[in-house]
């Protein structure tokens, strides 16, 4: 198929380019050193199921960040060249470019994370823990599912701007925001109403279900709630794990279908 073609070059591409490389090099690098440190500073038991626990908060910003850069140049980068016009103007459709693209970036960051997860399992069971499958695998399918959303949500960037510079300022905002600044806004929320004595504990359910929309906490949500048996998920049910999952796989296609709509009735002069 025609996609295939664009899948594979574009691949081969991203995984040659160093920035690439270097990004996908610190991913490694820091699951690899969590899952040796856990083994020793981690509470007994020691598994794999509990390295879940462990290793999120570390995914959940390095992740989005090589997830977002390699997505944010697909499509304007040869759109911005001229090349895009030239691409489609051979037997390719949009959805080619856009299903093509996404597989070879997502395919990409998405193999680098499983086997980087297999690997820190193999240290957390060795010597010291031990294994415990079903969730394990859960996990690493999980987080190759967050991979694919975060390559998407760069894709969707791409497509839906005609220049690099706004696509990378675009880019960075939703990192920006979903990694760095919803979870500040919140604890200084809860913290200036708990002062204020508007409140007494925890936000209130409405407000936390506003601050749970983000991708990440909708990850760390479905993973502490399925997944991390050192961990717990309470409150009313729109808080719960099951309307995280359903608020993750949002993330997995709006986006990216609401770019796609605008990409494919614009004119690409």
């Amino acid at each position: 198929m025609s996609w295939t073609v664009i899948a594979r070059q574009d691949g081969r591409q991203t995984l040659g380019a160093k920035s690439v490389k270097y990004l996908l090099g610190l991913l490694v690098l820091v699951v690899m050193l969590t899952a040796y440190i856990y083994p020793i500073t981690g509470e007994e038991p020691i598994t794999t199921a509990r390295f879940t626990g462990y290793v999120t908060g570390w995914l959940t910003t390095l992740v989005p960040l090589v997830g977002i850069l390699v997505g944010y140049n697909a499509v304007v980068s040869e759109r911005e060249s001229g090349a895009l016009r030239l691409s489609l103007a051979l037997p390719h459709s949009r959805r080619d470019v856009l299903v093509g693209k996404l597989a070879g970036r997502a395919g990409v960051l998405a193999g680098t994370v499983l086997a980087t997860l297999v690997a820190a399992g193999a240290l957390v069971v060795y010597p010291y823990g031990d294994l415990e499958l079903p969730r394990s695998l859960a996990f690493m399918l999980l987080t190759v599912g967050f991979s694919l959303l975060w390559t998407a949500l760069g894709v969707a960037v791409s497509l839906s701007v005609a220049t690099k510079r706004q696509a990378l300022v675009l880019a960075f905002g939703f990192f920006f925001i979903f990694v760095f600044a919803w979870g500040t806004v919140e604890s200084a929320l809860e913290l200036g109403l708990n002062a204020a004595g508007v409140i007494d504990g925890d936000l209130p359910g409405a407000v936390q279900f506003l601050f749970g929309l983000s991708p990440n906490q909708a990850y760390t949500t479905v993973t502490d709630g399925f997944l991390n048996p050192a961990a717990s998920v309470s409150g009313p049910w729109y808080l719960n794990e099951w309307a995280a999952l359903v608020i993750f796989l949002a993330w997995l296609v709006v986006p990216l279908g609401l770019a796609y709509l605008r990409f494919s009735g614009r004119d690409l002069a």
